[in-house]
């Protein structure tokens, strides 16, 4: 076979060393990059600039700069009054807030003077809010205004008798459990549970007057207030005196917080604005001028006259690198290196102190006089700035060759030059995840070193002298080389794991040869039996820690090598013992959901273990039989029912018949005649009891058969609402009812659907309070029709939804209605029956039920 060159030991040798020197040169030339910030924004210059002056972050310096100013001038109409710091201004915090003019007057009703405002951003973050212990409670007014109070004055107020809670009708609720209540914050107007909602009417004054609708506990932001608004005590007190701010009293909170903040800010601008640039200090001038108020403000003395600005802009211009801007674009001048007019016109027009009538101008004098900021950066970049560039085209040319080494070395791991075997080193046969952590440990232990040794002294020599210092380059190139060094480092940590890596895959070892495989179907069997195992596993823990004590105490070589062979033995059997108890435990679980039949597997099953599975499957077989007898059972109890039920009907006949031969006797005696009405009412309801229980039994045992045809469910409706008018009427029940135009088409057993209706209407007949109306709706959705009925109920009532669809169970809990207490429950079953839904939601004494039959198209034909 021809060989291979460029698969070769010498040249697998070039490669790695070539890549280690091109990871040495692009580790170095990054740090020396990045060591320096002053160059980064020339890297990807068309054409980088000679001098500092036409640098790109010499125009960034200059913007920041310029920033700053303007930002600190714009601040002083927050905090001067003409031309000087005014402590007692008055700020409009809403005005403040919504950016409009500031003309220190208390403009919406809501000021603070300026000093009070300061003082409090100090504060604010040590204050304590008493909302907690003496929280506000809120009272509405008949005309909707609102008043608040502090809750140790509103409960003087109702001890006193000056104000007195007005209860609802029934309500048991004594004053001292309202005030607690407010107190602990239970009663909020957002939810359902609020005073005015539940236990109360309303508030009287002294001269029982009605004086509040209803009251609840303030649940809004709230804050300790040091200070005072002007005009007022507090912002509570401010609220209940101006209306512009009744109701508002969260707003309030909220605007004062955060004008606090952000007036904080401003004057920590306002503060600093000439901090870093005065007169002597810096070699950066600037000139702002207010045309429309004729206002100069500069760092310059010499620049101040208004009168001199045009001569003043003049002798920028020549200082050096300078900027002027107006508010037009066509009035921009600047020498500055590739800058935007309309970036500069709206940072001045946005953030200065007018929008139209100014001019800007600042400029830097790059015969750099003062040894300011400027200067120092100046230093470094006429002393390195010219090599920046190639030393970063350097590093990425040098790491695009580390690639290019790296994929060659990819392609020829593990081959050689005279043969296509596959060749692994001895460190490819170690495990893959202790190969991995290894590699891993030894850079990560390296690199921890290292930063601790040398970059950590690095910052600490370097820090604050960046821009200062001209030997900078001296005392960073003994760390760049450190970093260098590293750099190698890690390349031969990556190679020596990424090659072994490689291959790994090419010899497909990867999963083969790791920790993880050795234990997987161990793990695998564990997991999967896990709830029948961890006894066992908690005893193996158990044994395993009584044998080391024994072992750390005095038992060495054999003994030892006894007890860990012992230690295995138990871990095996415990193992399989938990796997035989899953197997019991799924033959449980099948038998306990209805296959009786099921026999638990008992081959190779230990003997106590197999005890237990011949015991459950004789359980199986017994359940079984008992399950039958209980069938049977329940046979024989609906045909006794039903047998029953239709015995007593021939005597409760005799008895309706001979009641009504009563009645057509002319009995004077009004006492019998009472005994004949209350026999005739109960032989009656005894007749609907026996009717409803036989059709329960009957429905409940599937020995009905439903005859389903298509029907129009509007019909339905209009039918069964029309044969209970006159109930309604008896008891002055108002049905409101909502058809759909479009038909309501059903596939159902018309009789037994009737009854569903004739149930829920008379449902309502009977327990609708007196005087109220009756909702019917029905809808037409895509693929259902909806009928819907609700009513106020008479009776309270104290019991859940689903408790109404159990037999025997009525929503008169005095029981002097009539009624089996079955109706609903007949329902339900019948509309299940045909595939329906039935729904019962109360709500208080709202009673809503809803009945949901799937709906069919006019050609479309469907089975029950």
């Amino acid at each position: 076979m021809k060989s291979k060159w460029y698969r070769s030991k010498g040249m697998k040798f070039i490669l790695i060393i070539l890549a280690h020197i091109f990871v040495i040169t692009a580790t170095t030339g990054g740090l020396w990059v990045t060591a320096y910030p002053i160059f980064r924004q020339e890297i990807f210059e068309g054409k980088p600039a000679k001098k500092y002056e036409d640098s790109r972050n010499f125009n960034t310096q200059m913007k920041d700069y310029t920033a700053q100013v303007v930002n600190g001038i714009s601040a002083r109409k927050y905090f001067e009054t003409e031309g000087k710091f005014d402590p007692n201004k008055i700020v409009d915090i809403e005005a403040y807030d919504q950016k409009k003019k500031y003309t220190g007057r208390n403009e919406s009703g809501l000021a603070y003077r300026l000093k009070d405002l300061l003082k409090w951003n100090d504060t604010m973050n040590s204050t304590k809010d008493t909302n907690a212990e003496n929280p506000i409670i809120v009272c509405r007014k008949k005309d909707g205004s609102y008043h608040y109070y502090r809750y140790s004055k509103f409960a003087a107020l109702v001890n006193a008798k000056k104000l007195k809670f007005i209860l609802n009708a029934g309500s048991e609720t004594s004053t001292e459990e309202i005030l607690s209540s407010l107190k602990a914050g239970n009663y909020d107007y957002d939810s359902e549970n609020y005073v005015g909602g539940s236990e109360i009417r309303g508030i009287q004054g002294s001269n029982n007057e009605l004086k509040y609708v209803d009251c609840w506990s303030y649940d809004g932001y709230s804050m300790e207030e040091p200070y005072a608004p002007v005009g007022a005590d507090s912002l509570m007190n401010l609220a209940n005196k101006d209306s512009r701010w009744n109701g508002r009293l969260n707003d309030a909170y909220n605007l004062v917080t955060s004008v606090v903040d952000s007036l904080s800010e401003r004057y920590s601008e306002y503060q600093n604005t000439n901090e870093d640039i005065e007169e002597g200090d810096s070699n950066f001038y600037y000139i702002y001028a207010d045309m429309k108020a004729g206002t100069i403000y500069t760092n310059q003395k010499r620049l101040e006259n208004f009168q001199e600005l045009d001569n003043n802009l003049k002798l920028l211009r020549k200082t050096g690198k300078y900027v002027i801007v107006k508010s037009k674009l066509k009035d921009f001048k600047t020498n500055l290196r590739s800058e935007i007019a309309e970036a500069w016109r709206d940072e001045i027009k946005n953030t200065g102190i007018q929008k139209k009538d100014f001019v800007f101008a600042a400029c830097v004098n790059t015969n750099y006089p003062i040894a300011d900021h400027f200067y120092s950066e100046n230093q470094l970049y006429e002393k390195y700035g010219s090599a920046i560039r190639g030393i970063c085209m350097l590093s990425v040319i040098a790491f695009a060759l580390f690639v290019i080494c790296v994929i060659w070395l990819t392609a020829i791991a593990g081959r050689r030059a005279k043969d296509e075997e596959m060749h692994l080193a001895g460190f490819d046969r170690w495990k893959t995840e202790i190969a991995a952590v290894l590699i891993i440990g030894l850079w990560v232990t390296a690199a921890v070193v290292g930063n601790f040794v040398c970059f950590d002294d690095y910052l600490q020599k370097t820090e604050g002298t960046f821009y200062s210092q001209a030997d900078y380059v001296k005392n960073a190139i003994p760390y760049i080389i450190v970093g260098g060094i590293f750099g190698s480092y890690t390349c031969s940590m990556f190679l020596i794991g990424f090659l072994s890596f490689v291959r790994r895959i090419k010899a497909h070892i990867v999963w083969k040869n790791s920790l993880s495989r050795m234990f997987c179907h161990l793990v695998r069997d564990i997991a999967q039996n896990m709830s029948s195992l961890w006894r066992n596993i908690m005893l193996f823990v158990l044994f395993v820690v009584l044998h080391w004590i024994v072992m750390i105490t005095d038992t060495y070589g054999f003994p030892l090598f006894m007890m860990l062979l012992a230690e295995l033995a138990v871990f095996v059997y415990l193992v399989y013992d938990g796997i035989e108890r899953a197997k019991i435990k799924d033959g449980v679980k099948k038998i306990a959901a209805g296959e009786l039949d099921y026999k638990v597997p008992t081959e190779g099953m230990f003997s106590s273990q197999k005890e237990v599975a011949e015991g459950i499957n004789s359980v199986g077989a017994g359940l079984e039989v008992a399950v039958e007898a209980s069938i049977k059972n329940e046979r024989l109890k609906t045909n006794l029912i039903t047998n029953v039920s239709h015995d007593i009907k021939t005597p409760l006949t005799s008895i309706i018949n001979y009641v009504n031969l009563l009645k057509n006797e002319n009995f004077d005696d009004p006492r019998i005649q009472r005994y004949i009405e209350v026999l005739e009412q109960k032989s009656m309801r005894l007749k609907t009891l026996t009717e409803d229980v036989v059709e329960a039994s009957k429905i409940t045992s599937g020995n009905i058969k439903l005859e389903c045809m298509k029907l129009d469910f509007t019909e339905l409706v209009l039918q069964t609402s029309a044969e209970y008018e006159e109930k309604f009427e008896e008891r002055n029940l108002t049905e409101i009812q909502h058809l759909p135009k479009e038909k309501a088409l059903v596939y159902i057993d018309g009789r037994r659907t009737w009854r569903i209706l004739a149930n829920l209407y008379n449902n309502a007949a009977k327990y609708a309070m007196t005087g109220s109306r009756i909702y019917t709706d029905l809808k037409v959705t895509e693929g259902a029709v909806i009928f819907s009925i609700k009513n106020i109920s008479e009776q309270p009532l104290n019991i859940n939804a689903d408790q109404l669809t159990e037999r025997f169970i009525r929503g008169d809990i005095s029981r002097s209605t009539e009624g089996s207490g079955l109706g609903l429950s007949i329902a339900q079953t019948l509309t299940e029956m045909q595939k329906g839904k039935f729904e019962l939601y109360l709500d208080g004494d709202l009673f809503k039920a809803t009945v949901t039959f799937p709906k069919v198209q006019e050609e479309q034909s469907t089975q029950i």
